[in-house]
């Protein structure tokens, strides 16, 4: 049967059982859920339409329609119809899939875009994603095909970022010949302010260290580095020395809590993440990272409150606060870091940062992807060209609005240099645009770019000015752009292309290139060596952090903010909200790397933490901020992927927490299946911080009506049985008030808290099919026994995450399949992406 024609007789159109049991309640007039099933036609060129077929085979299947109340049809009618309509539903998609393929064109979204421009340019320092729109999510995933739209803004926007792109990989600059400026803190007082030394003095008899008791305002008054480094843009080596310790009533103690400071810049790009050294002498922190042009730099004390000393005089003299400070220090005790200089030594032209000042690998590794081996020499007008053009950077205080500033080309900037611009232009482009369109280029491709650099060279341009004209008609062509696939099988280029942005979200290395013209990525061995390869590569990591910021929402982690009143302990605390992002990742890469089954989503007995997220969790003998594996107690709540302190705070709803939202999360992202959206008017749930009465009793009155009540009772449970978590992840057992309830002696940040002990937590619930539980115990119980469901959905992702395209009704064929391969084992993690991965899905267009 063609799907373009769907006989009547193979059709479900009209059938018996829906003018007996859906005709009445979805016709012309009356559309229950704003489905009209009386007028519903088979469409094969309506993804929309197929996709309302397939809910409605879906619903049948599973008995919720028609509802309880109404007449049961007759089983026999029931699989007749669900098996016409999976035939005709097949058939349909098969037919599209023949004739157009699964995915259509898809385009590199901002994060490719990025990660694509690093690897093609050698390049790992351009920020380039905050140039360009945002993509539309759909199926939770914003590299779907079919949401993508392209317009004349977003193809300006690529221009531009291809523009920075090019300009900052030539390094159009003599040799490096690093320099080192050290700067004494006790010596600069911007970031203290004025006659800070007057005011605060020193606590110790060591005057070389300069200490913090407190985290300033960041937005207002950030603890500013004087930079008097040479400030050009390149790889620079850092250097601190710092000490953390316990200041209690006049004595200088050892720290009690590991203490973390941040080296980050006015934009807010973090250069480095550090515990910071004990002991009297403290230590030296080394550092490298890339350090752009006129950076202020910062020094964030990442684990101090910034509201933790109080002014204890409203005086403006010094001496008025000095006297005001010292009478306060002798009643404080809380945790300090000083530090005694800060270092910077560059810049050097690669990450090694080795060498001297005349011994500098030049031209930079990011100028020969562009230039190979020809050599720069200053400009001068003997050369008989122009003068070379600006170069482009973006503005990094505002690139997330695409914007970007133009300067001149300083005295001492050169030119590249060839005394066969024709034949050079030409030897060069050839290699870049292979790398570049993943594949061997058409000829024609080839002319069609090099005609820019053709021209601009006749008219007497620089070198480097001839060639980006033609490097930007490469990155800015579909060849480029788009993922170029034909109908069927894919090619060994295409497949290589589809993997590498599967497992590095960027283009192909040479070796896999390489197995893709020889064939071998075309067999199972072949494509199973480069996955465990690929996998394997640090820059999976890219993987790992889109998967689950995309799946988990992770991207909306600082989406929302906790109640300042309600919970002080985490106000401004950006190293929490770090951490659990890092927890959760790390906390997936190690389920593939053990390949761990499925059920470790929702139940394992470790946790991946550092000393902040054991405060919160409870766990002792944890200690500085790195991240490690640490084995759960048999009766901790917590394991797993569900109560971790980033989906926590994701699923809170700005103030406090929210069970509906976190119902609503729990079914569609672990287990996949997704609640209807609230009809109109429906209202939303406004927790009662006064303290009166807990969320459940606000949803009990919500759910009464009978609209409501249809989804509540399976989006509350979930949400009930995570209520002993507050927004981080923390454990409970009461709820907090501003209101009524029990008043606590308890202080945060030299703060009494304004909050009280509210009313207690109750977390117990039945699911929608029955199963009572009393806790988050009884509740992952109930999960783990649908580890099946929990393996749909993750290989469900996996497939729509790799190919760029939604799960149609034909493809549950191949999932079905994956998870009979993998039933025994538990269906562990790393074999359903690697499943995925050899499915003939994710080897065909």
């Amino acid at each position: 049967m063609s799907a373009a024609d769907v006989d009547a007789a193979a059709s479900p159109v009209g059938h018996a059982l829906m003018e007996r049991h859906c005709y009445h309640c979805h016709d012309d007039s009356n559309s229950e859920g704003g489905l009209n099933l009386q007028d519903l036609k088979v469409q094969p060129d309506d993804t929309v339409n197929l996709a309302t077929w397939a809910k409605v085979y879906d619903r049948i299947v599973s008995g919720e329609m028609p509802p309880e109340d109404e007449e049961r049809p007759d089983p026999k009618e029931v699989a007749a119809f669900t098996k016409l309509t999976a035939s005709a539903l097949q058939s349909t998609w098969r037919d599209r899939y023949a004739t157009r393929g699964r995915v259509g064109g898809r385009r590199l979204n901002p994060v490719e875009y990025e990660t694509t421009m690093r690897d093609l340019l050698a390049a790992p320092w351009l920020e380039l994603k905050e140039m360009l729109p945002p993509d539309p999510e759909s199926d939770g995933f914003d590299n779907v095909a079919a949401a993508q739209e392209i317009s004349y803004v977003q193809l300006a926007r690529y221009l531009e970022a291809a523009e920075v792109a090019i300009d900052g990989a030539m390094r159009l600059r003599p040799a490096p010949k690093p320099t080192k400026v050290r700067t004494w803190f006790t010596e600069e007082g911007r970031y203290l302010g004025k006659d800070w030394k007057e005011r605060y003095g020193s606590v110790d008899k060591r005057p070389e260290w300069t200490w913090f008791w407190q985290q300033p305002n960041n937005a207002q008054a950030p603890r500013h580095i004087r930079n008097t480094s040479q400030q050009i843009p390149g790889w620079y080596r850092f250097r601190v020395r710092c000490r953390a310790a316990l200041w209690d009533k006049g004595e200088l103690l050892p720290p009690e809590e590991g203490q973390v400071a941040w080296i980050t810049t006015a934009a807010k790009r973090v250069l480095a993440k550090f515990d910071v050294p004990e002991g009297e002498d403290g230590g030296v922190v080394e550092f490298v990272a890339w350090h752009q042009e006129k950076e202020l730099l910062d020094f964030y004390c990442a684990t101090m409150d910034d509201r933790q000393v109080s002014h204890t005089t409203k005086q403006k003299d010094p001496k008025s606060q000095r006297e005001a400070h010292e009478s306060f220090m002798k009643g404080y005790r809380g945790h300090g870091i000083a530090v005694d200089w800060f270092e910077i030594e560059g810049p050097f032209a690669d990450e090694s940062c080795e060498g001297g000042s005349d011994d500098q690998p030049w031209p930079s590794v990011s100028y020969r992807q562009l230039f190979g081996d020809l050599p720069i020499e200053p400009w001068t007008k003997a050369s008989g060209l122009k003068p070379p053009e600006p170069l482009n950077l973006p503005d990094l205080t505002a690139n997330k609005h695409g914007l970007r500033e133009a300067f001149q080309l300083s005295p001492d900037m050169v030119m590249v240099v060839s005394k066969e611009p024709r034949k050079d232009a030409e030897t060069l482009l050839r290699r870049f645009i292979k790398r570049a369109y993943r594949r061997r280029p058409e000829e024609s491709e080839i002319q069609r770019c090099l005609a820019f650099a053709l021209d601009a060279i006749d008219d007497k341009a620089c070198f480097q000015d001839a060639m980006r004209l033609a490097y930007k008609a490469v990155l800015c062509s579909p060849d480029f752009l788009y993922l170029q696939e034909m109908p069927g099988e894919l090619d060994g280029y295409a497949l290589a292309a589809r993997l590498s942005y599967t497992l590095w979200r960027s283009m192909p290395d040479s070796q896999l290139i390489e197995v893709a013209e020889s064939g071998e990525l075309l067999t199972d061995a072949g494509l199973q060596r480069q996955f465990d390869r690929m996998l394997a590569d640090p820059k999976s990591k890219r993987f790992i952090s889109d998967f689950t910021g995309q799946w988990l929402d992770l991207r909306k982690v600082h989406d929302t903010s906790p109640d300042r009143d309600l919970f002080p302990e985490y106000f401004s605390d950006n190293l929490i909200v770090a951490s659990a992002v890092a927890e959760t990742e790390a906390t997936f890469a190690e389920m593939l790397r053990e390949n761990l089954p499925v059920k470790t989503i929702v139940d394992s007995d470790f946790v991946m933490i550092n000393e902040r997220l054991a405060e919160v969790y409870g766990i002792d003998g944890v200690k500085g901020m790195q991240i490690r594996r640490v084995t759960l107690p048999a009766e901790s709540p917590y394991g797993g992927l569900l109560t971790q302190c980033s989906v926590m705070k994701v699923t809170a709803n700005g103030l406090t927490t929210s069970p509906v939202l976190r119902g609503v999360w729990v079914m569609d992202r672990i287990l996949g299946t997704p609640p209807s959206r609230p009809p109109p008017g429906a209202g939303s749930i406004e927790p009662d911080t006064r303290g009166a009465t807990t969320v459940r009793e606000l949803l009990a009155k919500h759910s009464r009506s009978e609209t409501c009540a249809s989804c509540h009772k399976s989006i509350d449970p979930p949400g009930f049985a995570l209520e002993n978590f507050d927004v981080m992840g923390k454990w409970r057992d009461h709820y907090r008030s501003l209101g009524e309830g029990k008043k606590l002696d308890q202080v945060v940040a030299l703060r009494d808290v304004r909050y009280r002990q509210g009313l207690p937590v109750d977390a117990s619930g039945v699911t929608d099919d029955g199963h009572a539980f009393n806790d988050i115990h009884e509740f992952r119980n109930v999960l783990v026994a649908q580890d099946e469901q929990l393996a749909r959905n993750l290989t469900e992702r996996f497939l729509t995450f790799a190919t760029g395209a939604s799960v149609s009704f034909v493809d549950r064929d191949v999932v079905n399949s994956i998870l009979r391969e993998s039933r025994k084992e538990g269906y562990p993690i790393r074999t359903l992406l690697q499943q995925v991965i050899l499915s003939k899905t994710f080897r065909s267009k």
